[in-house]
């Protein structure tokens, strides 16, 4: 007779193993904080606050946007000189995008990773917080927590 490593309880247990894994939610794919929609919505949601911190300090501290301004002859000049350097303002989130906290209940991740801004001659960066979450009907919803700089 041959000998069975594994009594029937073991063998039933490892059979009903991948079975209880696929019924508990584990393979289900949660929110990623580096996916390409959820980079690409943290860097929309800056970029369209046309007064936000990070896009003012590297306007306030480029010498080429403060030589153009030194130039203009009224207010109305260096406001749409501003607006215009705003509007140029290149965005990029670093590569290495790191997961803080992740609920599954809520099926939400907070996430950190570097946000920079090129505008004239000046580059300015600022780590910024955002969720990613999945919602009930599998779409992926991202928030931005506001920041100073």
């Amino acid at each position: 007779m041959a000998m069975n490593p594994f009594g029937k309880r073991q063998l039933l247990a490892l059979c009903c193993f991948p079975v209880l894994l696929s019924l508990s939610g584990c393979g289900e794919p949660g929110p990623e904080c580096g996916s390409v929609e959820a980079r690409s919505s943290v860097v929309k949601t800056v970029a369209e606050n046309k007064n936000n911190s990070l896009i003012n300090f590297a306007i306030d501290n480029s010498s080429s946007i403060a030589e153009m301004i030194s130039h203009a002859n009224s207010e109305a000049e260096k406001s749409a000189i501003r607006e215009n350097a705003k509007q140029a303002a290149i965005y990029a989130l670093d590569d290495n995008v790191v997961v803080n906290s992740s609920n599954r209940a809520t099926r939400a991740v907070t996430c950190t990773a570097v946000l920079g801004v090129s505008v004239g001659d000046t580059s300015a960066q600022k780590e910024v917080e955002f969720e990613v979450a999945r919602t009930a009907d599998g779409k992926t919803s991202v928030s931005v927590k506001p920041f100073l700089f």
